[in-house]
């Protein structure tokens, strides 16, 4: 599924009580990997800088993600593309490489200096974005949906 990996370092405080990585934090976790990805590849040198906002996340949890002091590694690529909209799928590995969460975010495009209005996807971010594609996340739920 992936075609970029980062690692985020996980905090003290993402902790819990019950002595793995929150569920909120874990958003965290995935926002700093998707900002890194969206830096780094997808609104790169030579594409439209574009202003978006996160419209939906979803994560699958596989097994919790303990606190370490090594870094979770997250592999990600981009699962859809639509008019104004691309989803970014994730796969979260706890230090030791087992999948800790599966996840996906639906990134908007919109027009953040004048309306804030959905727009197209600027052409040279498309062209980035399709390079990046990969396979669909397979959430539990879908799977058992899609089965029925």
């Amino acid at each position: 599924m992936a075609n970029h990996e980062v690692t985020v370092a996980l905090r003290w405080s993402d902790m819990d009580a019950l002595q793995h990585v929150n569920n909120v934090s874990m958003l965290r976790v995935l926002e700093e990997a998707r900002i890194r990805f969206l830096t780094e590849r997808a609104t790169s040198a030579g594409t439209e800088r574009a202003t978006m906002f996160v419209a939906h996340q979803e994560i699958d949890y596989a097994q919790p993600l303990l606190y370490s002091a090594e870094p979770a590694r997250i592999a990600m690529c981009v699962t859809r593309i639509g008019g104004s909209g691309f989803d970014i799928g994730y796969t979260v590995y706890t230090p030791e490489g087992a999948v800790a969460a599966l996840a996906e975010t639906s990134m908007v495009v919109v027009d953040g200096a004048a309306s804030g209005r959905p727009m197209a996807i600027p052409e040279g971010m498309r062209a980035v974005l399709t390079e990046l594609q990969g396979d669909p996340v397979p959430f539990r739920r879908r799977r058992t949906e899609s089965a029925s």
